[in-house]
């Protein structure tokens, strides 16, 4: 029986973190290795039932000084679904790779 119960234990741990992994907040900021720039996915509903995939950029290490502006779009997609996915990707990416080393919004746009 305490066998049993141990592989349910660790079952639900790993469901509950697979949980969150696969659940995260569509709205986190991703932020490059200065902390003064960050990029987080969005997506707009157009009226031709279709999802555009849009990234902000956010300047600033603080709540108080905080900039946020529209960076770009990554297109259009068929779902909802679909349009986070590339937007999620093209932040990360933006974060990690493209901005990395740049503190200000003057060097993104």
């Amino acid at each position: 029986m305490k066998i049993i119960i141990s592989i349910l234990q660790k079952a639900s741990d790993v469901l509950a973190h697979c949980s969150a992994v696969l659940g995260q907040n569509d709205n986190d900021w991703f932020t490059n290795r200065t902390g003064h720039l960050s990029f987080r996915p969005e997506v707009i509903r157009n009226g031709k039932g279709q999802f555009t995939a849009r990234i902000a950029c956010r300047t600033g290490c603080s709540s108080r000084d905080w900039k946020v502006q529209g960076f770009g779009t990554c297109g259009q997609w068929r779902s909802a679904r679909q349009a986070m996915k590339a937007a999620r990707i093209m932040a990360r990416d933006l974060a990690l790779y493209r901005y990395r080393f740049s503190d200000d919004a003057k060097n993104v746009a």
